[in-house]
């Protein structure tokens, strides 16, 4: 008698014990799809580079992670490349360009090159820049104001356009980080 119940309480302690290990990498998994949401949601998201305005720094089909939580703690930085939406674009479009002019600044281009606030400005492409658009002219950046270029200087719709224009600190998503298609 004393056989028979020790051999029963040890299967139920095993299936107790198997139980408690199927609940264990239940809420394992659960965690991990919870945490993986808000780092998508709150932290950064997956974009796919489309067109080739940012050549030959990113290239068109690309993937990269865009960091939504960077300019929260702190501003864009110039050179940085950013994501960012226009006010009044109705097909919710991203654009992605490398800051240039940071608030306050002036910018010009001229003679095919850059100046911010006088000074040549980092050169991304072997081109001199052709069109200068609205940027013959020195423009004066305002408190909440970014000055944009694609590394493709002739191929590249950006804060040289009157359509684009000068981009607002509250219609930049984030910071293009992380290249991770396809490798290499």
């Amino acid at each position: 008698m004393r056989n028979g119940y020790t051999v029963t309480y040890q299967m139920r302690k095993r299936q107790r014990q198997r139980r408690q290990k199927i609940i264990g990498y239940v809420l394992k998994i659960a965690a991990a799809v919870l945490i993986a949401f808000l780092i998508v949601r709150f932290v950064c998201f997956s974009y796919t580079i489309q067109g080739d305005s940012m050549m030959p720094t990113i290239e068109n089909g690309e993937k990269h992670l865009v960091n939504r939580l960077i300019y929260h703690i702190k501003g864009p930085s110039r050179y940085d490349v950013i994501v960012f939406k226009l006010d009044d674009d109705a097909s919710s479009s991203y654009y992605v360009k490398r800051v240039i002019g940071l608030p306050g600044e002036t910018v010009q281009i001229k003679d095919g090159k850059i100046y911010v606030d006088g000074k040549a400005a980092k050169n991304y492409s072997d081109e001199s820049i052709s069109s200068p658009g609205v940027a013959s002219e020195e423009i004066t950046l305002g408190s909440d104001e970014y000055f944009v270029l694609g590394d493709n200087y002739s191929n590249s719709e950006d804060s040289r356009s009157a359509g684009i224009g000068n981009i607002k600190r509250s219609n930049i998503i984030g910071k293009v980080s992380i290249k991770y298609w396809p490798w290499g």
